[in-house]
């Protein structure tokens, strides 16, 4: 049998966040590490009030709470919890299975997923701004489909301490501490970012953001315009500062993504007693994974996202060393996400103020690479501006839920490129996952600037859905789709 598939991509608006019957969202799996500190919430879909239960053995010194759905504690043993979660609301109730699993060295079990704050503000950043996009998060629905860090980025640096030497905030977070309560009140989890340079980038000459390094510079470490790394080392004091706040993640930013200022860091890390995901960028170099597997839950070698289809482009592209050996524990970074809003690129007159230069082709095979790919999905828009299109995008929890499935790693299975003399550059790519339910996922990108037809028969008779439809199309052994300039299917086989 043979289906041909229609040149548009549909895309199914979201689901009520806040109505109905429980829907719960989110990875199989939360890693934490023995002996410290951990928290998490499940995300949920569905009409308030929800209450929760679990079934079976929690580990000891982890506790939940029903009313909010939330573990935290300090694990005392290593070890696979596996546990069965209820949720009920008046409307009816949903279940599945979840493991809490205590390993060393095992943080981020699934991609991470949440907001950050650079492409959405970039050096304009402040306290409220960051609160604000955390109760959108809540309130636009967001956070129960799974999206559940608020994460600073660089300009929050002000002065170190004297007495402690930990780098104390700048004047537009008066109270740092307190914004890392109230994200975590609402059920999130709070990042932060800092630079084994001295320097930190988004630094200018009107204010310098120091960095986690000090003077004199390290005649051998790399240097830029920023001036490097430094031989002064406050790794410990700046950790032990931002696990005292109630940090979970750090973003750590230099050119080299060096072994030794990440091991250093890691360690400093560990030594707080609680656990905070590391996230290396932005030239980590795939020769060195064994060791970044040590250290750090996320690595990124690639420019910043902007709104620019060559820049999206470029990005798809870096992953294609590291298919394959990354995965759960350690996740190739393709950048924070350039949909919505924001205010990075502004200042060049190609990119148009207050909406997104990318077509909604484009958006949609943005989104859909960066999930199936398994790269951590960071929003970076201005939240209170997000159209319908865009959070109808990012809210599809079909498409989510193959970026939170650890099952199995996404494999570049067909690429296609023709560029014969008189004809328009032909290029195409397949990829396929494994997921845990026995089916695969496949997704079908076209890179070339015209629509392009593709065929594509499975291993025999398949039952298909389309996923950003969330429609099944039935059972076929022979597909046939037209795919948009820059635009892309997503299909589930099984």
């Amino acid at each position: 049998m043979k289906t041909l598939l229609d040149p548009a991509v549909g895309i199914a608006p979201r689901l009520p966040h806040d109505a109905g019957a429980p829907a719960l969202n989110g990875p199989a799996v939360f890693a934490m590490t023995p002996g410290h500190f951990a928290h998490y919430t499940l995300p949920v879909r569905g009409a308030a009030p929800m209450t929760f239960s679990v079934e079976g053995q929690l580990p000891g010194g982890i506790v939940f709470d029903p009313a909010k759905g939330r573990f935290g504690g300090v694990a005392a043993a290593e070890g696979d919890f596996p546990l069965r979660v209820t949720v009920r609301n008046a409307e009816g109730e949903a279940s599945r299975e979840f493991t809490l699993s205590v390993r060393r060295g095992k943080l981020c079990a699934a991609p991470l997923m949440g907001w950050t704050s650079w492409n959405a503000w970039k050096r304009s950043l402040d306290q409220q701004k960051i609160l604000s996009a955390a109760k959108l998060m809540k309130s636009l629905g967001l956070a129960a489909r799974g999206y559940d860090h608020v994460n600073l980025d660089s300009c929050w640096q002000g002065n170190r301490d004297h007495e402690q030497g930990g780098l104390l905030p700048n004047s537009r977070f008066p109270d740092l501490p307190g914004l890392v309560r109230e994200i975590h009140d609402l059920g999130l989890r709070a990042g932060i970012y800092s630079t084994p340079m001295v320097l930190a980038w988004g630094s200018n000459r009107r204010e310098l953001f120091p960095g986690s390094t000090g003077y004199p510079l390290d005649p051998a470490a790399f240097h830029d315009y920023f001036g490097g790394c430094g031989l002064t080392s406050f790794e410990d004091e700046d950790a032990a500062l931002w696990a005292e706040w109630g940090f979970d993640y750090l973003k750590y930013d230099w050119s080299m993504c060096d072994i030794l200022h990440t091991r250093r860091m890691r360690e400093a890390l560990d030594k707080t007693g609680r656990d905070i995901i590391l996230s290396l960028t932005t030239r980590c170099d795939v020769k060195l994974i064994e060791e970044y597997r040590k250290y750090a839950q996320m690595c990124r070698c690639n420019g910043d996202t902007l709104d620019l289809w060559p820049v999206l482009e470029n990005n798809i592209r870096s992953a294609d060393p590291w298919l394959g050996v990354t995965g759960p524990g350690t996740w190739f970074d393709l950048d924070m996400l350039a949909l919505g809003v924001m205010e990075i690129g502004r200042d060049r007159p190609s990119l148009p103020v207050g909406k997104n230069n990318l077509t909604r082709d484009e958006a949609i095979t943005h989104f859909s690479v960066w999930s199936i790919l398994g790269s951590p999905l960071q929003l970076s828009c201005q939240l209170e501006k997000i159209d319908d299109f865009t959070l109808d995008l990012v809210s599809n929890e079909e498409i989510i839920a193959l970026n939170q499935d650890i099952t199995g790693t996404a494999e570049l299975v067909r690429s296609e490129t023709l560029a014969a003399e008189g004809t328009p550059r032909r290029e195409f790519r397949v990829y396929r996952k494994a997921l845990a339910d026995g089916s695969r996922a496949f997704c079908f990108v076209n890179l070339a600037e015209h629509p392009d037809r593709v065929t594509f028969s499975p291993d025999g008779e398949r039952r298909v859905r389309d996923l950003w439809a969330r429609r099944d199309l039935g059972r076929t052994s022979r597909l046939e789709m037209v795919l948009p300039a820059h635009g892309c299917r997503v299909l589930k086989l099984s």
